[in-house]
């Protein structure tokens, strides 16, 4: 079971400190805290209570936020610290994150305490994780630079032990994973492990030749040389990170680290380097940051307009007969649907990623369902939905799920092609599967586009347009289609437009 979090509140605000913790419980993290006041008391909080992260208001009577802090680094430098304040300014709070502060919250908009926190938490992880990456790497260079005294022993005492050892040296270097070389104190590479050759396409010869500034990134390359003989000058050991190209032409994320191999007098004799593929974890970084930012961005859009709605009925609310009560409140309504849309579409992601996706299946008429679910476009009166084929054909699986993927194709089309007023469905029994279409009269999707459609985080734009949305409804769709054994696509139509279209089993598992 993991233990739950600690949190450490330094607010002497008490009704401050309720609201964060309120704030702090819509989180759903599993979580304890406890509030001090005084200087004294955080510096016990500290030791007894041991927190995983530090909230502290800027300002106290008797101490403040950067005094909190100072402590907190003297031992315990790993906890993060988010100031939650109200007054600091935003240009103070960029030099205190300069100066080491994790981040920064203002009480006036504590929605975003969360994922700050959250984030914070998972740095907090990948700075262990790293520790322990490198104390792993330590403990091999000290392997390393045993080994290389017991070479230095035997050069002196038995030539063919020497041989032995250095052979047993480079079986070393090539059975890692990590591409591998040494170097001498000028720099000078003296041994390239399989590895290299294998990733580089390169032969003993072009090695010579070439190198390292040949399979590096041309922007990369005057960087990553003055990182490299700043780490040789300083004798201590580094890492940067670089692109490498791959004998196929493509270039891929590196860290490169480099320990020194020390004599008994503590003398360097030799350099180690590695070079750890790190793609997928950039590319993943990447994705997590572009995430965050479009949901900023995109959950920030309805709820400015909420606001507004709001305060303007604030305005109007002792005048009932306001001709523009009603036109607000649709608006605002309006507003709520995007917000709730936004969360659903995270909820469900998360359940995805959880594997708690579930469904419950059960037979019922998809036609009925389709007709039931498109009430609300249709009521609007602006667009034409038409469902053909087999209306009567039953299915078994989750209503509501295959309900969620018919309102989501339905959404797009009407968002992708809203100069089409015309909407098409489509039922057809193929091979003992249904098969929906939902068809729309739009543009159409460019081709290049299709193969990413279902992808997670993909999102349609266009230099005309910029379509809202997070890039996951089309994601979650998919993984409600893989979870009733069907399949899910689009296709584009002869006549322009395009049909997004799923197929689910008709028969439950074993059924005749």
């Amino acid at each position: 079971m993991t233990a739950k979090l600690k949190y450490l509140i330094v607010e002497d605000n008490e009704s401050d400190a309720d609201l964060l913790v309120r704030e702090l419980n819509k989180s759903g993290l599993d979580f304890t805290s406890i509030n001090v006041q005084t200087l004294k008391d955080f510096e016990t909080a500290l030791l007894a209570f041991g927190p995983d992260l530090i909230l502290s208001d800027y300002a106290l009577p008797t101490f403040n936020a950067v005094t909190a802090f100072n402590i907190k680094q003297q031992k315990h430098q790993h906890i993060p610290f988010i100031i939650v304040s109200g007054f600091i300014g935003e240009e103070n709070a960029v030099e205190l994150i300069k100066n080491g502060v994790t981040d920064y919250v203002s009480k006036e908009r504590l929605y975003t305490l969360t994922t700050k926190i959250k984030r914070a938490l998972e740095d907090t992880l990948i700075r262990k994780e790293k520790k322990m990456m490198d104390k792993k790497l330590r403990h091999q260079s000290e392997e390393l630079f045993t080994l290389n005294q017991q070479l230095e022993v035997r050069v002196v005492n038995r030539t063919k032990a020497l041989a032995e050892s250095e052979n047993r040296f480079r079986n070393m270097m090539e059975t890692i994973p990590q591409i591998a070389w040494t170097n001498t104190i000028a720099g000078k590479m003296v041994y390239y492990n399989q590895r290299w050759y294998d990733y580089t396409g390169l032969d003993e010869k072009q090695t010579r030749s070439f190198g390292f500034d040949g399979i590096i990134h041309p922007e990369d390359l005057n960087t990553s040389t003055t990182q490299y003989h700043a780490i040789l000058t300083d004798g201590k050991g580094g890492e940067f990170q670089v692109r490498g190209k791959r004998k196929d032409g493509h270039y891929r994320w590196h860290l490169i680290r480099l320990m020194p191999i020390l004599d008994q007098k503590g003398h360097t004799q030799l350099w180690v380097g590695t070079a750890t593929d790190i793609q997928e974890l950039r590319v993943l970084q990447q994705q997590k940051d572009d995430f965050i930012n479009i949901a900023s961005h995109e959950l920030k859009t309805p709820i400015t307009s909420l606001k507004a709605c709001l305060q303007l009925l604030d305005r109007i609310k002792y005048k009932p007969s306001s001709p523009m009560l009603p036109k607000l409140i649709v608006q605002a309504n309006r507003g709520m649907n995007k917000v709730n849309l936004l969360i659903e579409d995270l909820l469900n992601t998360s359940m995805v990623n959880e594997g708690q996706l579930h469904i419950n299946p059960k037979k019922f008429v998809i036609a009925d369902m389709i007709s039931e679910c498109c009430q609300d476009v249709r009521s609007e009166g602006i667009y034409t939905i038409t469902t053909e084929g087999e209306l009567e054909l039953e299915i078994f699986a989750d209503a509501l799920r295959i309900e969620q993927i018919v309102t989501n194709f339905v959404n797009n089309a009407i968002k992708y092609a809203p100069k089409s007023n015309q909407i098409d469905i489509l039922i057809q029994s193929e091979d003992g599967m249904a098969k929906v279409s939902i068809i729309d009269h739009g543009p159409g999707i460019e081709p290049d586009k299709l193969p990413y459609l279902f992808d997670r985080y993909y999102r349609i734009n266009s230099n005309e347009n910029q379509y809202y949305g997070l890039g996951l409804g089309l994601y979650i769709c998919a993984e409600i289609i893989k979870k009733h054994n069907g399949k899910i696509g689009a296709t584009i139509q002869a006549d322009n437009g395009t049909a997004f279209w799923f197929t689910i089993p008709i028969h439950q598992l074993g059924e005749l």
